[in-house]
């Protein structure tokens, strides 16, 4: 039996870590908060994990599982038609598509920030001139996994909405509106 892989985006993940420490570093200099200022607070970080701490590739040995901020898109081995890259892992199964936003491809800005180091040594800073020649972790992790898998029967496809990411993203929502109008 093979591990379980989660795959995530390292930046959003930092982000999402920044903007809850200034949010806090905010609220302990702003010690007590307005009610406005507090219901802010937390709707951005509901915000922050719902667009950049929850979503994941999650693959095991039965299936690719996309977790996108509003909806979770799980794909079979059997059932998956192509796994390939562009601004984002993108895989298909049927007359379904997804693409992975915690997966972005190589041809993504935070590609420009990673570095390679050539067969002499010399380390390019130009990531989008070694797109080819580098494919992306996520789409390689993909394919290993499908082409051990493919052949074993597993589930189909599963699309379903993301329904705690939908609760938070509604509440963050509905306590902006109410910060505003407290402000």
């Amino acid at each position: 039996m093979t591990t379980t892989v989660v795959l995530r985006h390292a930046l959003a993940r930092a982000v999402a870590v920044a903007g809850w420490a200034a949010a806090l570093a905010w609220l302990v200099a702003t010690w007590p908060p307005e009610g406005s200022g507090l219901l802010f607070a937390v709707a951005v970080s509901g915000l922050l994990w719902v667009l950049c701490w929850r979503p994941a590739v999650v693959i095991d040995d039965a299936a690719v599982t996309v977790r996108n901020p509003l909806r979770d898109v799980r794909i079979g081995w059997s059932a998956l038609d192509e796994a390939s890259f562009g601004w984002s892992l993108r895989l298909r199964a049927g007359d379904v598509a997804c693409r992975a936003v915690a997966a972005p491809g190589p041809a993504s800005m935070s590609a420009l920030y990673d570095r390679h180091v050539t067969p002499g040594g010399v380390l390019e800073r130009d990531a989008v001139a070694q797109v080819g020649r580098h494919p992306a972790p996520a789409l390689l992790a993909v394919r290993q996994r499908w082409e051990a898998r493919r052949s074993a029967p597993s589930g189909g496809v599963t699309v379903a909405p993301a329904v705690a990411s939908v609760a938070v993203l509604a509440a963050s929502l509905a306590l902006l509106v109410a910060a505003a109008v407290l402000a």
